[in-house]
């Protein structure tokens, strides 16, 4: 092959540098290069002694790199060589190309390489997958067996170490990772969440200075067994959520409190339509109406007026007294059923507060005594609806209980001005809210400005503020006063940590949820 085509060889197929190319063939897919080693001499593995006499010579098949959507196949010339050196125990040994092969390898290193990648980031299932779209087949146990074969890092104890669990299965089994602050890498991964692990970890790995943990008591109590004297930093965004949640307890507490009643009757404004609604029964009202004013204005009384409608003398009276037809309208309507009478007037105010389920209002009454039907309660409401009477509108719904939690905890430049009059309105209708926030807000302010010699003072306030949530929340800071003052002092948090448990999230769900600790611990380690 002439220089000019080597070059373009070595451009094309760098990692074949070692190697000179004798023939290059198609099949397929498939593309084979016939190559042969360029070296002169070769090492023996065993005593590492220099050797050039060569013994014999044989073919090997090793796939490669694939290139141009094709893989690629590599028929390698052999040499064994004799080892001259009397007092190694090999005889002959097979020489090996720098970079290209390895000994019992059916890949090239670059390929091997690649595969390896593949698995680390994809586990077994989808990196087969990949790996069939690169022109490299492989199965999913065999990406696997690659994983499990590779050398894991050295474990060194970090001087700032960053310490946090992570669900194998939620709310069942937990794991523990560690991470170098530092540099914001993984540096082991436990079985399990306990002191005892954890203490056990951190006497065999001598030489940290300092722990950030979230508020877990396990990490703090096996830190204490482990190292009595080493500093704790307690994560802010975890004290900044436990706030929140004590928060939430005591707005949802009071949320049922929050709602607005209703102002007004619905009717009662200037540009409502104040006319009666037109039913049949309405329409029959006015006829009678116009019937007793007609028969009043001819000179007859209410009697004769009586014995000419065929009404009760009662009846007539009230058409008489009305002036216009509409004033029968709006009057209460006259119930006839004896059962309902005694609860009438709690149905009516009921019903105008904007309740019109039936069944609700019969549950109501039953305990008050009321034995009759519900399709009776219903036969009311329809007619407190037809003689032209509105009920109020339901009370405005509170805000939801996490929205207020929100514009308590969250910082106020980012709240807008319906967010800053609505908290305002919260906090107005409920003094406990009210004491909450104002703790809350507190406290949120030390944390941001990391204020921390401050938290002594906040604690003291909360711990007699009379709300049981806030105080209970205070009461827990001062059991792990030093870590949480650290915490609000400190630059030192726990985000790089919370960032590795969420990539392990990711590792999980590619692997199925079936990936063993062994398996799992391995990804999350070489994958950084």
């Amino acid at each position: 092959m002439g220089e000019c085509a080597c070059g373009r060889f070595n451009v094309l197929f760098p990692q074949l540098t070692g190697v000179v190319m004798e023939a290059v063939f198609r099949i397929g897919q498939r593309v084979r290069i016939e190559v042969t080693s360029g070296a002169t001499t070769a090492v023996c593995p065993c005593c590492e002694t220099v050797s050039s006499r060569v013994h014999s010579r044989y073919q090997r098949r090793v796939a490669d790199w694939p290139t141009g959507g094709q893989t690629v196949e590599l028929d390698l010339r052999v040499r064994r060589f004799f080892c001259d050196n009397t007092h190694c125990r090999k005889k002959t040994f097979a020489e090996q190309v720098d970079g290209l092969t390895v000994r019992h390898g059916r890949r090239s290193v670059p390929l091997q390489r690649l595969l390896e990648r593949v698995a680390l980031a994809l586990g077994g299932e989808a990196g087969a997958r990949l790996t069939r779209q690169l022109q490299a087949e492989t199965s999913p146990a065999t990406l696997l067996r690659m994983v499990h074969r590779l050398p894991l890092p050295d474990v060194k104890a970090p001087k700032v170490l960053g310490v946090d669990e992570f669900a194998f299965r939620r709310g069942r089994t937990y794991g523990t990772i560690l991470i170098d602050m530092e540099t914001r890498r993984p540096v082991d991964v436990l079985p399990d969440r306990t002191a005892d692990s954890f203490a056990a970890w951190l006497e065999q790995h001598p030489g940290v200075e300092k722990i950030c943990r979230d508020r877990g008591g396990s990490f703090a109590e096996g830190a204490r067994r482990a190292l009595p004297g080493i500093p704790q930093v307690a994560d802010r965004w975890h004290l900044l959520h436990n706030l929140a949640q004590a928060v939430e307890r005591t707005v949802a507490r009071h949320h049922r409190s929050l709602k607005q009643p209703a102002s007004q009757p619905a009717d009662s404004g200037q540009d409502v339509d104040e006319r009666p609604k037109d039913t049949v029964e309405s329409r029959r009202i006015r006829e009678r109406h116009a019937e007793v004013h007609d028969l009043q204005q001819r000179g007859l009384t209410i009697n004769q007026i009586s014995q000419a409608l065929g009404r009760d003398r009662k009846t007539v009276r009230r058409y008489v007294q009305a002036a216009t037809a509409d004033e029968m309208l709006r009057a209460r309507p006259r119930w006839r059923a004896t059962v309902l009478r005694p609860f009438a007037d709690h149905l009516e105010q009921r019903w105008r507060g904007g309740c019109d389920n039936a069944a609700m209002l019969r549950a109501e009454i039953q305990a008050m005594g009321y034995t009759g039907s519900r399709k009776t309660i219903r036969r009311f409401l329809n007619s407190l609806v037809e003689s032209g009477s509105r009920p109020l509108p339901p009370p405005e719904p509170p805000p939801p209980v996490r929205d207020i939690v929100r514009w308590i905890i969250g910082r106020p430049s980012r709240l807008s001005e319906d967010d800053h009059q609505k908290v305002k309105d919260v906090r107005a209708r409920c003094t406990e809210i009210d004491t909450a926030a104002r703790q809350a807000q507190a406290f949120a302010l030390i944390l941001r400005k990391r204020e921390g010699g401050r938290l002594m003072d906040w604690i003291t306030q909360a711990e007699v503020c009379g709300v049981k949530e806030i105080t209970s929340f205070a009461t827990g800071l001062r059991k792990d006063l030093a870590a949480v003052t650290a915490g609000l002092t400190e630059h030192w948090s726990s985000g790089a940590v919370e960032g590795h448990v969420n990539r392990i999230k990711m590792i999980k769900r590619t692997g199925y949820g079936r990936a063993s600790f062994s398996l799992l611990r391995r990804r999350i380690l070489l994958m950084s």
